[in-house]
């Protein structure tokens, strides 16, 4: 259980990193996720909430969540950071799943999303590690 817990968190960590870096490079979050900032003036503040705040604060708290259980071993706090694994983890899924299906659907058969529908299964995979645990023992 240990060890999912450490995948959890490393897998937190990656995600926060994401959107710290977008948050303080948009630029940088424009070309990762291959898009452009309107001319309106205000597209890198999508940027900067979509892919830098959205990524960075739920991250961060489930990772803090996943540190306090891991350093202090809180029952309670370990029950929510279960949930927020098993959230976060849903959500990963989900952006690999609508990637998958835009594949298939959309023939957006690429080299690249082929890759990021990979990488999104394995952090859903390693961020949802102590949820995924707990329900195989429990069952």
């Amino acid at each position: 259980m240990t060890f999912a817990w450490i995948v959890n968190a490393l897998a937190l960590a990656f995600g926060a990193a994401l959107g710290a870096r977008a948050i303080v490079d948009p630029k940088w979050a424009a070309r990762f996720v291959r898009l452009k900032a309107d001319e309106q003036g205000g597209g890198f503040a999508e940027f900067r909430a979509t892919y830098g705040g959205l990524f960075l604060a739920p991250h961060a708290a489930a990772l803090v969540m996943t540190l306090m259980y891991l350093v202090g071993g809180e029952y309670v706090v370990g029950v929510a950071a279960t949930g927020a694994a098993a959230v976060l983890g849903a959500a990963w899924a989900g952006a690999s799943g609508g990637r998958v299906l835009a594949i298939i659907a959309d023939r957006a058969d690429t080299r690249f999303n082929r890759l990021s529908a990979g990488v999104e299964a394995a952090l859903a995979l390693a961020i949802a590690a102590p949820w995924l645990v707990w329900v195989t023992s429990s069952a």
